[in-house]
């Protein structure tokens, strides 16, 4: 049998804890009203499932865990703390990447700080404000805790599924409480930036990279776990299978694998360097191979004694004509804005950068696409002779 309960402060006028939800308001005292729980009677044992202040989401409460006593498929909501919550989620991941579970980690060590050892169940609104207010008072950006924000749903969503929750505050929370993403526009080169960049790269591996990358839009990481293997030249493709970042060989993003179809020049070029590199024949050679012990190209190499020296001698600005700071990157978002003046279609381009969605490309790169748009309609200006 389930009921509801309301459970007062202990300054409440009542000056009891515990009265029938029914009642609960007469004379009470307390911030925001009562705490409502469901009571469940399970032989001698008596379980209390926390709802929160809110009437009516108690009242919904009682209705889907009254169905479950009947048709006894109830089961009381298991105790655990944040933080042993937090380490048993992230070792659960499946298929997650280094990088991914690394940035979790400084998830849950936030949550960690701002609720301490209470256990999961008990955790609130107000607990998750405690969470917001923490990251803002150490200085991140609105768009890093709202990456936080998401993976704590997350974690709260899984910790629901596994009956340590009844609840997810982050699904409630209002969105006026939230932490709004700067969006950032992409910060591309301009065309003729280009030409004086390359001039200043000496041949070898990083005038090639850096080539390849602008030419085919691929993510740093794609491009160094590249092995000849993944590169058919007769088929003008590359094929994605791989991705190096934070010194380890993992998937492509979103763990899609993909093929990038080449130009006839980005075919050439590859066909020369290959002719550099001695011709190899052991197909599991790095296309663009490094010095370090792993055998990588390390990416502060790339950027600090090859890219951002190119770009000082050939006079261009870090920060770029959308007030962003260029980087390897760079070379991705430069493609992009190419590929859409020049008329490609966003659906297509979406597929070529590997992308989760449109969305994504849509919200990163279609202005450009809606400027060209914008061009084109002003040709039909005139032409209907009425």
């Amino acid at each position: 049998m389930a009921s509801l309960q309301a459970r007062h402060a202990r300054d409440c006028a009542i000056g009891k804890p515990w009265t029938p939800f029914a009642t609960a308001m007469e004379g009470c005292t307390c911030t925001g009203g009562p705490t409502n729980y469901v009571i469940v009677r399970d032989g001698k044992k008596l379980h209390r499932e926390r709802v929160g202040k809110n009437r009516q989401a108690a009242e919904r409460a009682l209705r889907k865990i009254g169905t479950q006593v009947d048709e006894d498929a109830y089961e009381p909501q298991k105790r655990i703390t944040f933080g042993t919550w937090a380490t048993t989620w992230i070792e659960g991941l499946e298929g997650a990447k280094a990088t991914t579970v690394k940035d979790y980690r400084s998830t849950m060590e936030y949550a960690r700080q701002a609720f301490g050892d209470k256990v999961v169940r008990r955790l609130g609104a107000s607990d998750l404000k405690h969470f917001l207010a923490l990251m803002r008072e150490e200085g991140l950006s609105d768009s890093t805790r709202a990456k936080h924000l998401r993976v704590l749903g997350a974690c709260w969503q899984s910790a629901i599924e596994a009956g340590y929750a009844a609840r997810n505050p982050v699904r409630t929370l209002p969105k006026s409480e939230r932490p709004r993403a700067t969006k950032k526009e992409a910060a591309f080169f301009e065309n003729d930036e280009l030409p004086r960049l390359f001039a200043e790269v000496d041949d070898g591996v990083f005038r090639t990279l850096f080539l390849v990358a602008l030419k085919t839009g691929m993510r740093e990481g794609e491009l160094l776990a590249l092995t000849w293997r993944d590169v058919d030249l007769l088929k003008n493709v590359i094929r994605v299978r791989h991705n190096f970042t934070g010194g380890a060989l993992s998937t492509p993003k979103n763990h899609e694998q993909r093929d990038v179809h080449l130009t006839a020049d980005v075919v050439e070029l590859l066909g020369e360097w290959w002719g550099e590199l001695g011709s190899p024949t052991d197909q599991s050679k790095l296309v663009f191979p490094g010095d370090s012990t792993s055998g990588y190209l390390v990416v502060e190499t790339i950027l600090r004694r090859e890219l951002y020296p190119a770009m000082k001698r050939a006079g261009i600005a870090r920060v770029g004509a959308t007030g962003q700071k260029r980087t390897f990157h760079s070379f991705r978002h430069t493609y992009a804005k190419l590929a859409l003046e020049n008329g490609r279609h966003l659906f297509e381009l979406s597929r070529h950068l590997g992308h989760s969605s449109t969305n994504v490309t849509s919200g990163i790169y279609g202005h450009f696409e809606r400027a060209e748009r914008k061009k084109e309609t002003e040709k039909m200006e005139g032409v209907f002779g009425v």
